[in-house]
């Protein structure tokens, strides 16, 4: 089985905001990044457990068409 591994990002599209992600699938936006943090520290098994989810596994294998 394929491993995702968590990781906070900075995702922008209003204004500076964090997410816990699990590849390209944004599980949870926090405000802050100590609040990212703090919920994955506390969280992290339910995070794993979801990165591991149907959902997220079809999120993850979407191809995108770039057109420039």
């Amino acid at each position: 089985m394929n491993t995702i591994t968590l990781n906070i990002a900075q995702v922008s599209n209003r204004g500076n905001k964090f997410a816990i992600v699990a590849g390209a699938s944004i599980l949870a936006k926090f405000k802050t990044i100590e609040q990212a943090k703090e919920a994955l520290d506390k969280k992290r098994e339910f995070y794993e457990y979801w990165s591991e989810s149907a959902s997220v596994a079809v999120d993850n294998s979407k191809i995108f068409k770039v057109i420039l």
